[in-house]
């Protein structure tokens, strides 16, 4: 009897563990001209648009006011440009759009072999206080801007996912 018992009981933990699948699945979202992605977590969605007008890719966890957009330009656009230039034609209207903006340290990443510089952003949005993982991406072909936002009560559960979420943008082959 005590066989049996066991036996049952093995059978049965292994069909939770199964049925759990263990953890969340990991699925991408590409960009609207399909050439660029992320991969994520399951529990994020795609944001249909309601993050930004122009955002190529617009991701969101509603429920834990989890964050990301890419914002991407072609090259075609830009005569004699460099990676430093569209850092600065883009990071002063944005941090002039917040209120006490604090910005941390711009650190020079590699993201898939993409030269890219990349911050945190502190700052007030309509009364609230929000952290931003910004990172100001060069690819062969675009420029681009790649966003990870939060309130500033969730930045350090979210920060980590946030860097793997950058660090998985990359083109479509």
């Amino acid at each position: 009897m005590k066989k049996i018992l066991l036996f049952v009981l093995a059978i049965s933990m292994v069909t939770i563990l199964a049925a759990c699948g263990g953890g969340d699945k990991v699925i991408d979202f590409k960009s609207l001209d399909d050439k660029y992605q992320v991969s994520v977590s399951n529990s994020w969605k795609d944001a249909k648009g309601s993050l930004h007008p122009d955002g190529d890719i617009q991701i969101y966890v509603p429920s834990k006011e989890k964050y990301f957009m890419t914002l991407l330009e072609s090259k075609e656009d830009f005569n004699d440009f460099s990676l430093q230039q569209y850092y600065d034609i883009v990071t002063e209207p944005f941090l002039s759009s917040l209120e006490n903006p604090s910005q941390g340290d711009v650190k020079e990443v590699t993201i898939n072999g993409n030269k890219a510089h990349q911050y945190t952003l502190e700052g007030t949005v309509d009364n609230l206080n929000i952290v931003y993982l910004v990172t100001i991406i060069e690819t062969p072909t675009h420029y681009g801007q790649l966003m990870a936002w939060t309130l500033k009560s969730n930045w350090d559960a979210n920060k980590d996912e946030y860097i793997n979420l950058t660090n998985s943008f990359k083109a479509v082959n």
